[in-house]
């Protein structure tokens, strides 16, 4: 399985305008083959920063996603909304079994 897991900042006050395509992305996303999990949440004591967290099956799962067009789109809505601020995402390969918190 792999796992990623980062951020992205965007304008904060673009949040309202950006909604309809992360719900976009987040939609498409979850039925694509080989998606386990993807989720953002908006970090409520850092307005326009998205936390992102996501598993795949493997890392062809997650190339393929990133030519998706609700993911194409989902791009584009930010730089028309001033771009991508920051951008912090990494995935790793998780090859054994995690222990609950």
């Amino acid at each position: 399985m792999i796992v990623v897991s980062g951020f992205i900042r965007v304008r904060p006050e673009k949040m309202d305008e950006l909604r309809p395509y992360m719900r976009a992305a987040l939609e498409g996303t979850r039925q694509e083959p080989g998606c386990l999990m993807y989720a953002y949440g908006e970090d409520v004591l850092d307005p326009g920063l998205i936390r992102i967290v996501e598993r795949w099956d493997n890392w062809a799962a997650i190339d393929a996603h990133t030519t998706k067009p609700h993911i194409k789109a989902w791009a584009d809505a930010r730089e028309a909304a001033g771009g991508t601020l920051e951008r912090h995402i990494l995935a790793h390969e998780v090859t054994g079994e995690g222990r609950a918190l």
